[in-house]
């Protein structure tokens, strides 16, 4: 997956504050692709960007575009269907181990065979 967004802005009264600038990355084929950075540093809004769970307001600005493999616009139901994002507000129990979550959310969102889910943890542990 390619991205390339050139920007997102939260409008202000008198200013705008860019949450991104200029952001750009690639993320291989089959694998598991992890952001991180401090508190602050625009993970969520990047990820919310990828996604598509964000949309211009009287009080935000985006320019640019996503796309997979520079050919085909990323839209929510494109990116469900090669990706998979577990946002902040999602209830993932503080207390779970790694395997937990990851058991927890394929059931939620896997549509194959728990013996496969429990494939594809492995595979991902």
């Amino acid at each position: 997956m390619n991205t390339h967004k050139q920007g997102f802005c939260k409008k202000e009264t008198k200013s705008e504050l860019h949450i991104l600038k200029s952001v750009s990355g690639y993320a291989m084929p089959g694998t598991t692709t992890f952001i991180m950075g401090a508190s602050g540093s625009g993970k969520t809004s990047l990820l919310n960007l990828i996604s598509d769970r964000v949309r211009a307001s009287d009080d935000r600005m985006i320019k640019g575009e996503i796309k997979f493999n520079d050919k085909v616009d990323v839209n929510q139901k494109s990116f469900g269907q090669v990706g998979s994002y577990v946002m902040q507000d999602d209830v993932l129990f503080s207390f779970f181990t790694v395997r937990e979550a990851l058991t927890f959310a394929a059931r939620l969102r896997l549509t194959v065979s728990v013996a496969e889910q429990d494939k594809i943890i492995e595979q991902l542990m």
